[in-house]
């Protein structure tokens, strides 16, 4: 019975040590494929592969900060497919309160700074994205009046010249007749005299 417990006991440790030794060969394995992933720009496989190492609870340190400090970057590359600036700032946070002694906490702060702002300049892009869509809005409405008020201005231009056209028959017209109307006021005037002297050659 005890031959039989010793070697149950033997096949629990042996079952542990290849469970150990499994679970770092699997670590080792995520790392180095994440490493090549990395660094031919399979972002998306590298970030996988580093997220199955950090799920396995490594208590190598070292090695953590580096995946997440990658993962920081990998998340905060503009043009990843698996940009996620949010996800980036989440993992530098972790990095830098969890281990603040760790070799990549500087360079995190400074990925963590830089993508605020980027953040920030994205947001201001985005502001004057819309003001450039309202100034465009109102620079047509002001080209569409200003077109409407050309129009006017040409309709009042060719009524200015058609009334300056008539300006000159009205000249001539008003000259006959003021000289009609001088020729008529002397025939009154001689009318008159004629009058007169009619009425004083009349019979008493």
């Amino acid at each position: 019975m005890r031959d039989t417990l010793d070697a149950w006991g033997r096949i629990g440790r042996f079952t542990c040590l290849v469970l150990v030794v499994s679970s770092l060969v699997a670590c080792q394995s995520s790392t180095r494929l994440g490493d090549r992933y990395y660094a031919n720009g399979r972002y998306a496989a590298a970030a996988a592969a580093y997220q199955v190492y950090l799920e396995a609870d490594s208590t190598d340190k070292e090695q953590t900060t580096r995946m997440l400090f990658r993962l920081g970057v990998i998340y905060g590359t503009p043009g990843s497919s698996v940009y996620d600036p949010e996800r980036s700032l989440e993992i530098l946070d972790q990095l830098i309160d969890g281990y603040p002694g760790s070799p990549y906490n500087l360079e995190a702060v400074l990925l963590r700074n830089l993508q605020l702002s980027i953040q920030d300049l994205e947001r201001e892009l985005t502001a004057d994205q819309v003001r450039l869509t309202e100034l465009q809005v109102d620079l047509a409405q002001r080209e569409s009046e200003l077109a409407d008020l050309g129009v006017q201005v040409d309709e009042r231009d060719a009524q200015i010249v058609t009334l300056q056209e008539s300006i000159p028959p009205l000249r001539i017209e008003i000259r006959e007749l003021i000289h009609e109307l001088a020729s008529k006021q002397e025939e009154l005037e001689q009318l008159e005299r004629l009058k007169e002297i009619d009425l004083d050659q009349a019979p008493p």
